[in-house]
């Protein structure tokens, strides 16, 4: 990927959305999930359970996409595939913390902390080998985008 395009990623990724994950499972279909995330270091983090698909799925083939949209229409939208790395150490706690800290109100994030320290997770970082991106100008959106 460019450093122009990770400029870009990082932009487009900035506000609090949900990315859709796609990884391949045991019968090579696609296996999709709605996912909290923060893009940072280059990188599209995610943090699940190892008692996941997602997780399951991608220990055995490291492949994933992923597309993160605006807007209800989807009037623009990031599609990222790459390959990740899963880490399941102590590392995992500052980036899980972040990724809770964009979604939820701060008087939430410790009470989901404490939840989440209970659980067998992992962090599945992506680094973006191809990026695909829609950008629609104002001149070409519709009434409904």
């Amino acid at each position: 990927m460019s450093p122009e395009d990770n400029v870009k990623l990082e932009e487009f990724l900035k506000p609090t959305r949900i990315v859709v994950v796609a990884t391949v499972d045991r019968t090579g279909m696609p296996h999709l999930t709605p996912n909290w995330y923060v893009f940072s270091d280059g990188k599209l983090h995610i943090s699940t359970t190892k008692e996941r698909m997602k997780y399951i799925n991608l220990a055995r083939d490291n492949r994933m996409s992923a597309c993160v949209y605006s807007g209800t229409t989807a009037p623009e939208y990031a599609s990222i595939t790459g390959h990740v790395e899963i880490s399941d150490d102590d590392s995992i706690w500052p980036i899980t913390r972040t990724i809770v800290e964009r979604h939820l109100p701060a008087d939430r994030v410790e009470g989901r902390m404490a939840i989440l320290r209970t659980e067998n997770r992992v962090v599945i970082s992506l680094t973006p080998d191809n990026v695909i991106f829609r950008v629609m100008s104002e001149t070409t959106r519709t009434a409904e985008d």
